[in-house]
């Protein structure tokens, strides 16, 4: 080979060294690498950014800056990346530093892989870091705050009375200490048994929790067999329930009946609760009633084991639509017995059945005769005249006269809520026209106070007719207050 051509394939050998290094420092595309995306960003400021800078994902150098150009007030760069990169939408640019003095570089989010591709020509949102005048200025406001601190802190410290209020502070925090001191070396048995007691606590609660949890376990599972075994038993119990309080809602309106008639003047509760005449008129009954008293107290008074109890009562008959009412009193001859007498407006009076054959004469002679039945209903007014006994300390039994029929009676005492409660039995009018039963009484007297008391119970069950529950209360008098409540009844007026 000639020098000439050994000279000649040197600068060629050179020539493609220097041009592969070109391509390598420049970063020229070519081949596969050639088909590169270009995407353009726009940054309020790229003070510091030059072009051929790094394009990174991730922190992965995936292309260059290729240009940065002046768009208006904001800067743009065309960014050149490395085939296969893909930006979604959503993507944006960032301009970020490598470490604290390290160049800057330009920082892409490619956007949710979910997302559809970026379409061509779409500009990228940029942004920047703060600057270093940014963190100069942060820091000058900072210590312009800093030295106003200071300068307070030097004003309100500095000087004789700054020294005497830190002083202070300082002795204030000494005699805390101290006393904080004392206190815990005074409570140190009670901290100690305290914490004793948790030490205890905490050992038992762990023994003992897991044997609790398995009853509770076992109590669960007990409980769901039993509700198993008697899911049908609480089906009809809940029946039963739900037609209780069906009765109950009927009983209410029958109540509210009750009352709207009272309200109105009807029945004799009503007339004695509304009507004036008829207040006027036992005002006047009752002032008979306590001169009554007073001559029957001073002819009787000189015999002290005699004891007299008055008492009224009225009663609503809701399932007849009618009222009873009663005065009368109880002598006590001893303390085991008594006469009942009273006076009783009873909504059904004796009755009296009568037969009468009526005989018609015709003109030609020949007769026709009729048998006419008529059931009469004598006055309500009646009266009750019976002995009573005690046959034991809380029970007493009653015979004689009941509303103007012979019967007896059976009275059963007892203490409910540290109060009297007498519950009683009457049965009379054995021979009764209109039904072969006799006619009985169920009655329950509460004291709510020694003379005032509430009744309930039921009337008459065995006859359908008359059957009826019984609801009302009264008031009872003995012989200490006997005089003094009369005057207090009499001095009423409407």
């Amino acid at each position: 080979m000639t020098p000439a051509a050994k000279i000649g394939l040197f600068m060629l050998v050179g020539l493609i060294i220097l041009g592969a290094f070109i391509i390598k420092i420049e970063d020229i595309p070519v081949g596969e690498r050639g088909e590169r995306l270009r995407v353009d960003a726009a940054f309020p400021s790229v003070a510091g950014l030059d072009r051929q800078a790094a394009v990174r994902i991730a922190g992965v150098r995936v292309g260059k800056v290729e240009e940065i150009r002046l768009d208006g007030a904001r800067a743009l760069c065309t960014l050149s990346l490395e085939p296969g990169v893909t930006l979604h939408r959503g993507a944006r640019a960032q301009i970020a530093n490598l470490g604290m003095l390290g160049e800057k570089y330009i920082e892409i989010s490619p956007g949710d892989p979910n997302a559809p591709p970026l379409a061509p020509g779409v500009v990228l949102e940029g942004g920047t870091p703060p600057s270093f005048d940014d963190v100069l200025k942060v820091a000058t406001d900072i210590g312009a705050d800093v030295k106003r601190v200071t300068s307070a802190l030097s004003e309100s410290l500095g000087g004789e009375k700054g020294a005497e209020a830190i002083t202070d502070i300082i002795a204030n925090i000494r005699e805390t200490t101290g006393e904080l001191k004392e206190l815990i070396a005074a409570n140190q048995a009670n901290v100690n048994a305290t914490t004793a007691n948790f030490r205890d606590f905490s050992t038992t609660l762990k023994d003992e929790l897991p044997r609790i949890a398995e009853k509770i376990n076992a109590l669960a599972d007990q409980l769901q067999g039993v509700v198993g075994e008697n899911r049908e038993d609480l089906h009809d119990s809940l029946a039963n329930i739900r037609d209780l309080s069906e009765r109950l809602k009927v009983s209410a309106n029958n109540l509210n009946e009750i009352t709207t008639k009272i309200a109105s003047g009807e029945g004799s509760v009503g007339k004695l609760i509304n009507d004036e005449t008829t207040v006027d008129k036992f005002n006047a009954t009752l002032d008979s009633v306590e001169s009554g008293v007073d001559t029957l107290k001073n002819t009787i008074g000189r015999f002290e084991r005699f004891r007299l109890e008055m008492n009224i009562r009225g009663e609503a008959l809701p399932g007849v639509s009618d009222s009873r009412t009663a005065f009368g009193f109880d002598l006590w001859m001893t303390p085991k017995r008594f006469w009942r007498i009273e006076g009783v407006d009873s909504p059904f009076g004796p009755s009296r059945t009568t037969t009468e054959v009526i005989t018609t004469t015709y003109p030609d002679g020949s007769t026709s005769s009729i048998t006419q039945t008529t059931t009469k209903t004598q006055d309500k007014i009646g009266f009750n005249a019976q002995i009573g006994y005690h046959l034991l300390p809380s029970t007493t039994v009653r015979a004689g006269v009941f509303e103007s029929r012979g019967g007896f009676g059976v009275d059963q005492d007892f203490e409910l809520a540290h109060r009297p409660l007498k519950l009683s039995l009457e049965a009379y009018d054995f021979s009764r026209d209109v039904d072969s039963s006799p006619h009985l009484r169920l009655e329950g007297r509460y004291f709510v106070t020694p003379n005032l008391f509430l009744m309930a119970g039921w009337d008459d069950p065995l006859f359908s007719e008359r059957s009826s529950v019984l609801i009302g209360g009264g008031v009872r008098w003995v012989d200490e207050d006997l005089k003094y409540s009369l005057g207090l009844l009499s001095g009423v007026r409407p």
